[in-house]
């Protein structure tokens, strides 16, 4: 019997896994290296990384989308900045070769033009044709003729004063700028850019709002622990540090799960456009290349994510251990 109370009595006096005589925390270490004071393969954490992975993927989406929504207009903006249109109609009583005669040889004499090209009848048709089929009544429309003009962007001509001259000299032309479907694809570009930055915050308000809810419940299910640490003499330090290692590192893995997901769907999304013609892939889907820097972009989201986590996880577990003592 006295050798059992003896025995009961070092196990009184030894201190607790994890911790010195002094009652200060020290982790105990368990494989890796790292503590596993609190386990990270419980509900909370697991629910964290699915749905955290799942909004860097839609992050990496909108990213991708905005990056490619400013490729094309990227494009059609210096098409339409480097080159105008002359239209000559073709009404009655109007020698519509005899004017685009005079309207090249004005355009020619034009400083800050650099290249024209006058559109044949039978290319004209052509144009037409994906819209009006084949069928004889293109041979029956008045259709224009039309003058392309490259413009010198070094040097561009006052386009003011071709107008004017146009339309002195050769009443029946008219000059086509494209300043208004410019001014109206800049304004799309910046409309989607701001509905993606609106996407975004979305995104990381309900990226912080999960982190709380999670970090709570983790604290929660981990409260019997907690207490234990706390009673053999734990700090309030070393169990945030204990809980904010496993946030971190789940908002880091779901962020680079995330950003892979989505390279590999914008790699996907590349591969198949060899079908689309040029020009819908030139003005209206153009994929991001595969070796380009914009996939760096892609980079800030798992660090974000980890931010996030990081920051919003420190702060909750505070809160909660101010709550639980």
């Amino acid at each position: 019997m006295a050798i059992n109370i003896s025995a009961d009595t070092e196990n009184e006096d030894r201190p607790a896994p994890g911790f010195d005589n002094r009652g200060s925390a020290r982790p105990e270490v368990i494989g890796n290296g790292r503590s596993k004071v609190i386990p990270q393969a419980t509900a909370p954490h697991m629910t964290l990384m699915t749905a955290m992975a799942a909004m860097c993927y839609l992050a990496v989406l909108a990213i991708g989308a905005l990056l490619m929504t400013d490729t094309a207009v990227d494009n059609w903006t210096s098409q339409v900045a480097s080159q105008v249109t002359v239209q000559i109609s073709a009404a009655d009583g109007v020698d519509v070769d005899g004017d685009a005669e005079k309207v090249a040889g004005i355009l020619r004499a034009t400083p800050g033009i650099a290249d024209i090209d006058v559109v044949s009848p039978a290319a004209a048709r052509k144009l037409l044709e994906p819209w009006l089929g084949e069928a004889g009544i293109l041979d029956d429309l008045p259709i224009p003729r039309l003058i392309n003009v490259s413009i010198d962007k070094s040097s561009p001509p006052d386009l003011e004063l071709l107008r004017a001259t146009l339309a002195t000299e050769v009443p029946s032309a008219t000059l086509d700028t494209h300043r208004r479907w410019q001014a109206e694809l800049l304004s799309m570009a910046d409309s989607l850019t701001w509905l993606a930055i609106a996407v975004l915050s979305l995104i990381a308000t309900a990226a912080i709002v999960l982190v709380i809810y999670a970090t709570r419940a983790a604290m929660e299910v981990n409260r019997e622990v907690i207490e234990v640490l706390y009673l053999a003499g734990a700090r309030d330090s070393f169990i945030s540090r204990e809980v904010l290692w496993r946030f971190c590192l789940t908002g880091l893995k779901a962020g680079l799960i995330g950003s892979m997901l989505g390279f590999c769907t914008f790699v996907i999304l590349g591969l198949g456009t060899g079908r689309l013609s040029e020009p819908v892939k030139t003005f209206l889907y153009h994929p991001l290349d595969a070796g380009s820097a914009n996939y760096a972009a892609f980079i800030v989201v798992p660090v974000v994510a980890t931010v996030i986590s990081l920051i919003t996880a420190r702060i909750s577990i505070s809160r909660v251990l101010k709550a639980m003592f």
